[in-house]
């Protein structure tokens, strides 16, 4: 399990991604393939034909973090913006919810992290 700080900025790894507007709300819909992390996976999948092809649907809020995963957004700004765009009951505490969705796609390989710049004066 990885730990990144405020300052840790995420950038999208997956470029097959479209959004499409569902009830009124936007929705991004992630596709990618998943590889094998060793020669153990490669022969299961082969075994019991497991599809590779994975398709990932977010919520509002997943889309919300998933835009503003490009590289120019730190966590603790993408939490700003999520705070600001949705209901507190949904996504409080807003700090733990994105610390742990970003975990999951970093788990995916969906995203990966930059360490922000420092500029020194």
């Amino acid at each position: 399990m990885t730990d990144h700080g405020p300052t840790a900025v995420p950038r999208r790894d997956a470029d097959d991604w479209e959004v499409a507007t569902v009830d009124g709300e936007a929705r991004v819909t992630i596709h990618w393939t998943k590889r094998p992390r060793n020669r153990l996976d490669r022969f299961l999948f082969d075994l019991f034909g497991t599809d590779r092809e994975r398709e990932l649907e977010l919520d509002p809020v997943g889309t919300t973090v998933w835009r503003h995963c490009d590289g120019d957004h730190t966590v603790a700004e993408i939490g700003e913006r999520v705070a600001a765009s949705h209901e507190s009951e949904r996504v409080a505490p807003v700090d733990e919810t994105l610390a742990h969705f970003l975990m999951r796609l970093e788990e995916r390989g969906l995203v990966r992290f930059d360490a922000s710049e420092t500029t020194e004066e």
